[in-house]
């Protein structure tokens, strides 16, 4: 060892040391302060995130108002967490939920689901339940609540205000006659059980108030039941805070355009008017201290969601008008920002009660739905919720009668299809079916239900492509004369039947079909997990193979999809464009094949499902323009008139080549299109030269004085 390298390593000991000693040497001394310990948290503080005065409902007590002091406490024994599970993963047990309910604040910490995965990791074969409530150890458990006003109800009486926190205080589990904390709930008739239920109990206040907090699950269901329970020896009034769920998984984070967010479903007469706030901005009015409350239409559901899978709950029964509603208002609310990427954050809901009043031989009993599980429309049904299931993203995809095909003809009709395949399967010895055969099988079948349309909308474009070096002699010819170039191209098209817009119409027809199909694969929760080919998730990206390091745009996977969406494209606009007569075409088309490119990278992370579908809407449609002339009974067209005298009428050819007609208008058959076309032009130019000359000749001889002009050979 050279002399530096010992220097360098005594002076790191030497500095190491020093820094020990010196700072044990300055706490010895007292010249760092000791920490004074926190005070314990008194349960019965008052909330400032939840002070009436600032965000509460009407009637509530005022900013600053007295709390009332709270009693002591008794004892409450804590039950194991294995003691308040609700439900099972396994299959024989009949439950679609395993709940795991938290005593500290008497709700719910996590829900999995016994039918659906948690998203696989490429790299691991292992398989979990997916879990749509997750803990977290900062804030409260999912759909706790807080008693933000409690005060007398009796006439005169002072508006206290007290509030409680309640949704950390641990609550006592009510155990029935058999001491279980976990009840069975049985059918009145056969006794058989068809759930389980665990009731919770808390009191605040002095003359105390109880209340009663039951979950109830129930074989079969996608959600919960909760019953809130409110009783007093004197009349009182109170408001509460119920929490919504939190802590819902983000899915697919390199490629899906949906992470977290939350939506209020408001009662509006017979229908239900849908709002959704993305993560962003939701955090946004966080920070701005201005959160967006609803409180003109009553509250039918509100929770979070991703792009598949939604919790939410949702007053029981639902409220129609302002007298049956429980709730006064409505808010979203952050439970922990993700200061990397704010629509990451974990964001939640909040429902602020109207006053409950409760007294003496009057005990006030609410009840609430909690739905946990896939946003399909037979799962949301039973949740008055069915909205949910439809595609509900802004932009081009908003096209009228879209998402209502998408939900009510599209989607079940991909269940039918794979239902098919399914059967087939088993003929074979399989055991279900496939959705991406499902898929190519959903796209031919709406394809030849609207063959007859898109056949007119090809024969149109076909003959547009046809006239379209008529339609460059047009331009050409009246180049000067717009008004007459317009005459000239309505009396071609009029000619021949064509209709300029009748490919537009069709497509506008179709348009809806289409977005509809869109919507439906993109929506659809069956496609998660599905596998096809080397897919492995039809709701994700292909994912041939996987980049040794992440590049920007594409990310960790090259997918081939795109490509071979976009690759289609172009061979059928190679094919079927219409070739460039003018420069302002060249250009656009050039332009087309570019944007083309460009969009491979702007669907370079759609679902796979979604890449299949186009591969085989642009097949189908390359081979029915290439079958179009075997099927088509028409003539084609054949140029054998005048490009037409400039005032919108045209000279037909008749059987000796003169314009008196005779043609009868149909155009005979091909023969030279270019060849006929230039003969045309030259006899028509030959006929003006002629007439020309004849006019000259007259006035010669009438310069002469009428004498006729004499005959070629004879001299005078």
């Amino acid at each position: 060892m050279s002399k530096d390298t010992k220097r360098i390593i005594l002076l790191v000991s030497a500095c190491l040391v020093w820094i020990w000693s010196a700072n044990f040497i300055m706490d010895r001394l007292g010249f760092f302060p000791k920490v004074k310990p926190k005070p314990a948290v008194v349960e019965h503080v008052q909330d400032p995130a939840a002070d009436p005065a600032k965000d509460g409902p009407a009637g509530a007590a005022p900013k600053g108002a007295p709390v009332l002091a709270a009693p002591a406490a008794p004892e409450v024994p804590i039950v194991p967490p294995d003691d308040l599970v609700l439900g099972s993963l396994a299959d024989k047990a009949g439950y679609l939920l395993r709940v795991q309910l938290a005593q500290p604040g008497a709700g719910v910490d996590m829900i999995e689901l016994a039918r659906h995965e948690a998203e696989r990791d490429r790299n691991k074969k292992d398989r979990k339940p997916l879990r749509l409530v997750q803990p977290d150890p900062a804030a409260p458990a999912s759909f706790a609540l807080n008693i933000i006003s409690l005060r007398d109800a009796a006439p005169g009486a002072e508006d206290s205000g007290a509030k409680f926190k309640l949704d950390t205080r641990r609550w006592e589990v009510v155990r029935d006659e058999k001491g279980r904390t976990v009840r069975p709930v049985l059918d009145p008739k056969t006794q058989a059980e068809i759930g389980q239920e665990v009731v919770f109990r808390s009191s605040v206040g002095d003359p105390a108030v109880t209340i009663t907090k039951t979950f109830r699950l129930r074989k079969g269901s996608d959600g919960l039941e909760l019953s809130l329970g409110f009783e007093s020896p004197k009349a009182r009034k109170l408001i509460y805070r119920l929490n919504g769920p939190h802590g819902l998984p983000v899915e697919g984070e390199w490629y899906t355009s949906m992470f977290r967010e939350v939506f209020f479903g408001l009662a509006k007469g017979a229908t239900t008017q849908v709002e959704t706030r993305l993560a962003t901005d939701v955090v946004k009015k966080q920070e701005q201290d201005a959160p967006e409350i609803f409180q003109t239409l009553p509250i039918k559901y509100a929770g979070v969601e991703n792009q598949y899978f939604a919790v939410f709950f949702a007053p029981d029964p639902p409220p129609t008008t302002d007298k049956s509603r429980v709730d006064a208002e409505t808010m979203a609310t952050v439970v922990r920002v993700d200061p990397k990427d704010k629509q990451k954050s974990d964001i939640s809901v909040a429902l602020t009660s109207k006053d409950v009043e409760v007294g003496p031989n009057h005990r006030v009993s609410q009840s609430f739905k909690i739905f946990a599980g896939p946003k399909t429309a037979d799962a949301l049904r039973p949740f008055g919720a069915e909205d949910l299931a439809a595609y509900r993203k802004s932009g081009w995809f908003s096209i009228p009668y879209a998402s209502t095909l998408a939900q009510g003809v599209i989607a079940p009709l991909l269940d039918r299809i794979y239902s098919f395949t399914t059967s087939v399967a088993h003929l074979f010895g399989g055991q279900r079916g496939n959705y991406g055969i499902a898929i190519i099988l959903l796209t031919i079948t709406v394809r030849l239900l609207l063959f007859p349309l898109s056949r007119k909308q090809a024969i149109s474009a076909k003959r547009m492509q046809d006239l379209q070096p008529l339609m460059a002699e047009l331009k050409e010819k009246y180049k000067d004369d717009k008004e007459a170039m317009t005459r000239e191209t309505f009396a071609l098209y009029k000619t021949y039947k064509v209709n300029p817009l009748g490919g537009c119409l069709l497509g506008l027809i179709q348009l809806p079909i289409f977005v509809g199909l869109w919507q439906a694969l993109n929506n659809s929760v069956a496609l998660r997990h599905a596998r096809f080919l080397w897919i492995d998730n039809l709701a994700a990206p292909d994912m041939l193979f996987q980049f040794p390091t992440e590049l920007p745009i594409l990310g960790n996977y090259f997918n081939l999809l795109p490509f071979a969406v976009v690759g289609l494209m172009l061979v059928q606009m190679k094919l079927f464009s219409p070739p460039a007569t003018t420069p302002d075409q060249e250009m656009t088309q050039k332009m087309m094949k570019i944007m083309m490119i460009f969009m491979s990278f702007m669907f370079y992370k759609v679902p796979s499902g979604l890449g299949i579908y186009f591969i085989t809407s642009s097949t189908w449609a390359i081979c029915e323009r290439l079958l179009l002339p075997k099927m088509i009974k028409n003539k084609p067209i054949a140029p054998q008139e005048e490009l037409g005298d400039g005032k919108g009428g045209r000279n037909r050819p008749g059987p000796n080549g003169n314009g008196n007609g005779g043609g009868g208008g149909n155009p005979p058959k091909p023969g030279g299109f270019r060849d006929r076309l230039n003969k045309l032009l030259a006899e028509a130019s030959n006929d003006r030269t002629i007439r020309n000359n004849s006019d000259k000749d007259r006035d010669r001889d009438a310069d002469r004085g009428g004498k006729p002009r004499p005959k070629p050979g004879k001299r005078r």
